[in-house]
């Protein structure tokens, strides 16, 4: 049964408040995020508009998720899954994010049955087309994850300043851009690459062959340079604000000053490690490569070219 037609008063509330939320959502401020969606219940829940609702809900649990809040994200998230029918987009991103939640907490295990969910559900996107684009793009979402946060604790013993800075002058003027991969591969330890090889040999599996031989297999998927392009992706979720944000000091560094300003003080580089700490990745060749690939591309191309897409962003393309 549908909920009846929206009242002119409620239309009038959400032409405030969902443009807020966005804002909000856009600024990463969990806690006026949290208050907006408490009015948007107010406004939405009484009349049974729930899937209006749930899909504010779902990107606040994608923003608790990328905020490291991840018990918040869980809980609410395994909620949205129990008011709405698993023949729904909404169910399936919010079985997507919550996978992604559990590959964050590095609990495989608990992830590969949502994994398999989202991979097989064939009735909430009709076009085949449309559906095979969001599964490649999902995939390539959960190994970033596994990637990027197997990484986390890893520590050894650091480059000096100088040293750090040798090893990038030598990476950026000897070395390609596959070649910078290719020694970003190699820097990653084998534990993300066991984990790198299950996650994606389970997910291509759960596809129709056709699919499944489009994709590069889990043995391609753990060479050193297409792990290296992996990781590099997947820092781009925790790195793209500090350097691409128009109110970040390195972006308004470059728009007043050009790229000669940045690079002379050094801005790339301390927004890196201090990124790469966040997370408690201590590997000193990861953050040289990544440093590097970024002056190779310049600010200008990788913040147009690496933007971090949200998952509950994929159902407009």
């Amino acid at each position: 049964m549908r909920p009846p037609k929206l009242t002119d008063k409620q239309k009038d509330r959400l032409r405030i408040l969902e443009p807020k939320l966005k804002i909000a959502i856009a600024d990463r401020d969990f806690e006026t995020a949290k208050r907006l969606v408490v009015d948007l219940q107010t406004v939405l829940r009484k009349t049974g508009h729930l899937t209006r609702l749930l899909q504010s809900k779902n990107r606040l649990y994608e923003l608790a998720l990328e905020l490291d809040e991840l018990e918040f994200a869980i809980r609410g998230l395994e909620g949205n899954r129990k008011l709405v029918s698993d023949r729904t987009r909404l169910y399936l991103e919010a079985t997507a994010l919550l996978a992604i939640c559990y590959l964050r907490k590095e609990e495989i295990e608990k992830a590969k049955p949502l994994i398999k969910e989202v991979l097989h559900n064939d009735s909430v996107i009709k076009s085949e087309r449309t559906r095979s684009k969001f599964r490649k793009e999902i995939i390539d979402r959960f190994n970033e994850e596994t990637a990027l946060y197997s990484l986390k604790n890893k520590e050894e013993e650091q480059f000096t300043e100088e040293e750090l800075e040798k090893e990038i002058v030598k990476l950026v003027t000897r070395k390609t851009e596959s070649e910078i991969y290719l020694s970003l591969g190699r820097s990653v330890p084998q534990h993300t690459k066991y984990l790198l090889f299950q996650v994606h040999e389970f997910s291509t599996k759960q596809l129709p062959s056709a699919e499944r031989l489009a994709l590069p297999s889990p043995e391609e998927k753990i060479k050193d340079k297409e792990v290296g392009k992996t990781v590099f992706q997947s820092v781009k979720r925790v790195l793209y604000n500090s350097l691409c944000d128009p109110k970040s000091e390195i972006y308004q560094v470059w728009f007043k000053n050009g790229m000669g300003m940045v690079l002379s003080k050094n801005y790339i580089r301390s927004a890196v490690i201090a990124c790469l700490a966040s997370l408690g990745i201590g590997i000193k060749m990861i953050s040289a490569t990544i440093i590097a690939l970024i002056m190779k591309f310049g600010l200008e191309v990788y913040c147009e070219k690496y933007k971090p897409a949200d998952l509950m962003e994929l159902r407009g393309k």
